[in-house]
C-alpha cells in the first residue's frame, strides 16, 4: 500500500534516501521544478501537476509547500535488525499517540545519533506523512521496528547487552548519573500515563529529569527525549579516545 510523504524537506530526503521506492512526485502547478525534484524526472520518476487545493486534499494538510512523493509502506525493521551499529543507542516508545510528538522526537533521535527507534504495533502512532513531515525527513534516515509485545522486547534487547533506561516524571536518579555510553536503550512512555507498569517492571533503572525549583509542571515527551538524547550524546564523546 503506498503512502504520501509531503513537504520540501521531507520530499527531498525520501529521494536522497530511498529514491528506488518513489512511484511518482506530486507537484504545484506554479513555478519550475526543484533541481532534486528534476533530477529525479530525468531518472524516470513520474511526476505529475497538481493545484495546491488538490494537494492539500490528498495530503489532508496545507503544510504540503507544493510537494508531495507517493512512495511504498515504511519500511519497518525487525528488532533484530536494530541490534547491528554498537554501541546501540536505541529509543524505545511505550504508546505514543500524538504523531508531532512522534516527528519531533524522531527528529532529535536522527540528529543526537540514535541507532534505532522501538514501536509498538497496537496502540501507538505508527510513521505517517504527518510524522515525516514533522521530523523533517528525518524519518527516511533512523530505522525503526515494530513488536507485538514490547515488554518482550526489552527482554530481547537486555539479553543482546544493552542497558534499558526508563525515563520517569519522579522519583529516578538523574540522567548524568546514569551510563549512558555503551550499549541503551532509553524508553519513554504515553504523553498522559507515562510507562506502562508491566514495560516499566522490565527497565534495568529509571531516571528523572531534574527541574529548577521555580519550574512548574514538567517536559513533553518530545523535550524529555531530547534532553536524555543529549545526555547520551554528551557521554559518548567524553568516552571517545
Amino acid at each position: 500500500m503506498s503512502r504520501l510523504v509531503y513537504g520540501a524537506h521531507p520530499v527531498e530526503e525520501t529521494l536522497r534516501r530511498r529514491r528506488g521506492e518513489v512511484q511518482g512526485l506530486l507537484v504545484s502547478r506554479r513555478g519550475e521544478l526543484p533541481p532534486a525534484l528534476a533530477e529525479a524526472q530525468a531518472r524516470g520518476v513520474p511526476v505529475q501537476r497538481a493545484s495546491d487545493e488538490e494537494l492539500e486534499r490528498l495530503c489532508g494538510s496545507a503544510s504540503h509547500q507544493g510537494l508531495a512523493a507517493i512512495v511504498g509502506d515504511f519500511p519497518y525493521l525487525e528488532l533484530e535488525d536494530l541490534l547491528d551499529r554498537p554501541p546501540a543507542l536505541l529509543v524505545v516508545l511505550d504508546s505514543i499517540t500524538d504523531p508531532q510528538n512522534l516527528g519531533a522526537i524522531i527528529r532529535s533521535a536522527a540528529f543526537l545519533g540514535a541507532t534505532g527507534l522501538v514501536l509498538p504495533k497496537d496502540r501507538a502512532a505508527p510513521i505517517t506523512p504527518v510524522v515525516v513531515r514533522v521530523s523533517a525527513g528525518a524519518s527516511e534516515h533512523l530505522r525503526c521496528a515494530r513488536v507485538t509485545n514490547l515488554a518482550r522486547a526489552l527482554e530481547q534487547l537486555k539479553g543482546a547487552g544493552i542497558w534499558v533506561v526508563g525515563a520517569v516524571e519522579r522519583g529516578g536518579v538523574a540522567p548524568e548519573r546514569v551510563d549512558l555510553a555503551g550499549p541503551v536503550a532509553l524508553v519513554l512512555g504515553n504523553e498522559q500515563k507515562g510507562i506502562r507498569p508491566l514495560v516499566l517492571r522490565g527497565c534495568d533503572i529509571v531516571c528523572t529529569i531534574p527541574a529548577p525549583r521555580s519550574s512548574v509542571g514538567s517536559l513533553n515527551v518530545a523535550a524529555a527525549a531530547t534532553a536524555l538524547l543529549h545526555e547520551a550524546a554528551r557521554q559518548r564523546r567524553a568516552a571517545t579516545p
